[in-house]
């Protein structure tokens, strides 16, 4: 739960991600996007990172949401890799396609 908790937090600390839901969560959770999934995961899997789930293939009402984890397993290394990683694709997909409006 804790590197969870740090991953969510370092996520929602990026321009374009918010958490989907308020409530509790334990290895899992699930974040919004100002953008679609897929092709953010497509980028991330180039730099050979799993980077989650794309929600909108199994609930399309969730919209442009992933389902991320971090398990006792990763390092605060692994999630500030994920954070970093993240946060460059989102600023390079924006330099090339615009941004959703809210």
């Amino acid at each position: 739960h804790t590197n969870t908790k740090r991953l969510a937090e370092g996520l929602c600390a990026l321009d374009g991600v918010e958490r989907l839901f308020d409530g509790l969560y334990f290895h899992e959770v699930a974040v919004r996007l100002d953008r679609p999934v897929a092709p953010v995961l497509e980028a991330l899997a180039s730099q050979n990172i799993l980077g989650g789930y794309d929600l909108s293939k199994s609930h399309p009402q969730f919209g442009d949401a992933m389902l991320v984890c971090a398990t006792e397993t990763k390092t605060d290394a692994d999630i500030d890799a994920y954070v970093t990683a993240l946060d460059q694709v989102l600023k390079n997909q924006t330099e090339t396609q615009p941004r959703k409006r809210a």
